[in-house]
C-alpha cells in the first residue's frame, strides 16, 4: 500500500505527516506500507523548510533528505490512499487530475505553518500526530477513512 499525504508546497506539512507517519507505522508493525509526500503547488527539488526540520529534529527524526515534489498523474496512480492537510487540497486534486485515489483529509484542516516559529512548526506537528494516530489505529484494523 502507498499512502500520499499532500499539502501545497510539500515543504513544510506533508513532508512532516509523512515523516511522522513513517515512524508510527514502523512502531506499529506496520512495514508494508509506503509514505511519500508531494504538494499541489510546489517547485519540485526545494528541501524541507527550516521550520519542519527542526520540528522533526525535536522528536529524533529527519527531513534532511527531503527534496518537495509536485503532485503528478503518474504519482496519484502509484497511490492506494491521499490523505491531504485540508478539504481544499483534495478539492484540488480532483478539479486538476483525471483519476484520484482515495482520499482522506486531517479534520480539523492542519494550518499552514510556513514562516512562522519553531513552536508554531512543533505545534502543527503535534496536531498531525494526534490525527497520525487515529489514522496508524485505522490501518491496523483495516478500516481506512
Amino acid at each position: 500500500m502507498t499512502i500520499l499525504f499532500v499539502c501545497t508546497g510539500n515543504t513544510c506539512r506533508s513532508p512532516m505527516a509523512a515523516c511522522m507517519m513513517k515512524q508510527l507505522c514502523q512502531e506499529a508493525g506496520l512495514t508494508d506500507i509506503r509514505i511519500i509526500s508531494a504538494g499541489v503547488d510546489a517547485w519540485d527539488g526545494q528541501p524541507a523548510s527550516q521550520g519542519a526540520r527542526h520540528a522533526m529534529e525535536s522528536r529524533g527524526l529527519s527531513l534532511a533528505d527531503h527534496r518537495s515534489q509536485t503532485v503528478t498523474q503518474q504519482l496519484l496512480d502509484e497511490t492506494d490512499l491521499v490523505f491531504c492537510v485540508s478539504p481544499r487540497h483534495g478539492e484540488a486534486l480532483t478539479h486538476r487530475f483525471a483519476h484520484v485515489p482515495e482520499t482522506a483529509s486531517f479534520s480539523p484542516a492542519i494550518a499552514d505553518p510556513f514562516g512562522g516559529s519553531d513552536e508554531v512548526y512543533r505545534a502543527c506537528a503535534a496536531a498531525m500526530e494526534a490525527q497520525l494516530n487515529v489514522f496508524v489505529r485505522q490501518l491496523k484494523a483495516n478500516q481506512l477513512p
